[in-house]
């Protein structure tokens, strides 16, 4: 995306089939990068259609938890690693008049209280890169976090979906889809490219990903 041009990303995926908007902010403590703020939050969220997803990649979400919460939101994203209690994350976030979002680093694998956090959340966002860089391969050990992650929803009969967020593109996106991932975040690598507009990047991902 064409940081530039918002506008006019902002109104292409208005028309595409595109499910929510993916909005990473980074903190440079997480990760060594700064993505974004609550600068363009606002701008963002009053031009789209869409419900928009705050990835939360920062030490203490609580702290940003309540700079964000003077807008309307729609969901947040918290790291389990950076969470002393979760429970009044949750809470906090549901106040602001958010769902919960449950995130994993991608090296980071399901603790034993993956199921009972999970189940307390509209759904689990898997990264499987490091956030903050575009480019990187998927790691393959967060394709296996994804199959435990699966596994342990469905044992437990919980319907919680799982997002996989990374290098999610036209060849790697079945991979992800076998793992157990029924979401997906499309950034550089598969849904804003210069070859197809991002309605047929949408399309080629569903097939891709359903493909036998």
């Amino acid at each position: 995306m064409d940081i530039g041009h918002l506008s006019d990303a902002i109104d292409k995926v208005n028309r595409s089939d595109v499910a929510f908007w993916h909005y990473d902010v980074v903190d440079g403590v997480f990760n060594q990068c700064l993505i974004l703020g609550d600068l363009l939050y606002p701008y963002l969220k009053e031009k789209s259609r869409l419900p928009i997803e705050i990835h939360l990649a920062v030490e203490q979400p609580e702290r940003y938890i309540d700079i964000f919460s003077r807008y309307k939101l729609d969901y947040i994203a918290v790291h389990a690693e950076t969470m002393n209690e979760p429970e009044r994350v949750f809470r906090r976030i549901r106040e602001c008049g958010a769902l919960p979002v449950l995130a994993y680093r991608a090296e980071t694998p399901p603790g034993e209280d993956f199921v009972d956090l999970a189940k307390k959340c509209a759904w689990v966002l898997k990264l499987t890169v490091n956030p903050g860089f575009s480019g990187q391969k998927i790691q393959d050990a967060a394709v296996r976090h994804i199959r435990e992650m699966s596994d342990r929803l469905i044992h437990a009969g919980i319907g919680c979906r799982i997002q996989a967020d990374g290098n999610v593109n036209e060849k790697t996106v079945h991979t992800l889809y076998e793992a157990g991932a029924r979401i997906f975040t499309g950034g550089s690598s598969g849904l804003f490219t210069e070859e197809r507009s991002i309605q047929e990047n949408v399309v080629r991902l569903i097939q891709s990903a359903q493909c036998s």
